[in-house]
């Protein structure tokens, strides 16, 4: 079973996120600030993070940085989420180093299509 880990500062987005990925059968673990985020992805083993680009603190562009650089986390896909324009979400992901980004909202069959189509392409490569 793949688990993903959700850094993301909005209670009632994390808990929507979490409710539609366990629904199509992922483990789900959340954070609500960077910091937290990044010392749960240092302690798990987690397939895929959903990480939201504005973040209180340490914004998602500076833990997405970190987490690429450690050697526990650097190949773990990481997704930017945000409701920024598509444009500037692809540059932002480009610019922080993340694997890919998902645009805000979306139902959640087609959030979770997104996501196995990222862990798909991790394990092919």
């Amino acid at each position: 079973m793949d688990e993903v880990l959700i850094i993301q500062d909005s209670p009632s987005v994390n808990a929507m996120l979490k409710f539609r990925l366990e629904a199509e059968g992922f483990l789900v673990e959340s954070a609500e600030t960077g910091e937290e985020g990044i010392d749960k992805a240092r302690k798990g083993h987690y397939h895929l993070v959903l990480l939201d680009y504005k973040l209180p603190g340490m914004n998602g562009d500076q833990v997405c940085r970190i987490l690429k650089k450690e050697s526990h986390t650097k190949g773990t896909p990481i997704v930017l989420i945000s409701a920024q324009d598509e444009d500037k979400l692809g540059r932002l992901t480009k610019e922080a180093g993340a694997d890919g980004y998902i645009g805000l909202p979306l139902d959640g069959k087609t959030l979770a299509e997104r996501i196995k189509g990222f862990l798909k392409k991790r394990r092919e490569s």
